[in-house]
């Protein structure tokens, strides 16, 4: 899929590719929303896919961002100043997408967390405020219900985010799907690997079948299945490690 060329994932879902990140497009009528906008210098790429779906860069409302990662969150304050839209995030993340904290990098010593603050501030937006600081449950203020699932693990305020009109949910990097097979998110990247793994059950819960993440293509059958398989393979594995 070429940068900034949308791929449809059902009617109104919509996904592009932006430095980063895969930045997801919902629209119904004359509203838009986005979730995620991928890394610094990506706004124009999220533009141009917005235009190929006849969408106006003023007409989406709402980003919303599944986490404060500058690969999702570092093209936000140019997206913002072209669209004028709203920010929405987890309230654990929105002070370090506010600039109020500093990125927590899960690599703490060495070489690696060098390296790794270097290209963070490479990839991040300046700050932005976080206009809506979203809560476990909350409902999206847009046409189609988008409702709020908070999944930590990633970061504190990771989210994913339930469509019920399109049995889709969006998954941010809660998830890897590598070799035609779901993973847990990225280990060296992520906060907390036990609380990333419990929060994927919870999304167990809700009634979809499809999965749309960040860094690949969406998995569009049996998703919900292949979820439950994941999940029951780390409580195995967990089992295994307690006896």
């Amino acid at each position: 899929m070429k940068l900034g060329n949308p791929i449809e994932v059902a009617p109104g879902l919509h996904q592009l590719r932006a430095f980063g990140a895969r930045v997801t497009v919902l629209s119904a009528g004359e509203d838009a929303l986005l979730i995620d906008a991928g890394s610094r210098g990506s706004a124009a790429l999220i533009v141009s896919g917005l235009r190929a779906l006849r969408l106006r860069p003023e007409q989406v409302s709402t980003v919303v961002l599944t986490h404060h990662h500058p690969d999702h969150a570092g093209g936000l304050a140019q997206v913002v100043e072209w669209t004028n839209a709203r920010v929405a995030a987890h309230r654990l993340d929105a002070g370090v997408i506010g600039g109020a904290e500093h990125w927590p990098d899960p690599s703490k010593r060495g070489l690696v967390a060098r390296v790794a603050r270097s290209v963070v501030r490479a990839l991040s937006s300046r700050p932005v405020t976080v206009d809506i600081q979203l809560e476990d449950g909350d409902v999206l203020p847009f046409a189609d219900e988008v409702k709020v699932i908070h999944t930590p693990g990633h970061t504190l305020g990771s989210i994913s985010l339930f469509i019920p009109s399109k049995g889709a949910v969006v998954i941010g990097d809660a998830l890897q799907y590598r070799m035609r097979r779901l993973s847990p998110p990225a280990a060296r990247f992520t906060a907390d690997m036990g609380m990333a793994h419990r929060s994927l059950a919870k999304l167990l819960e809700l009634d979809f079948d499809t999965i749309c993440f960040s860094h690949f293509p969406a998995l569009t059958e049996n998703a919900h299945r292949e979820l439950a398989l994941l999940v029951e393979r780390l409580s195995t594995r967990r089992l295994e490690w307690q006896v």
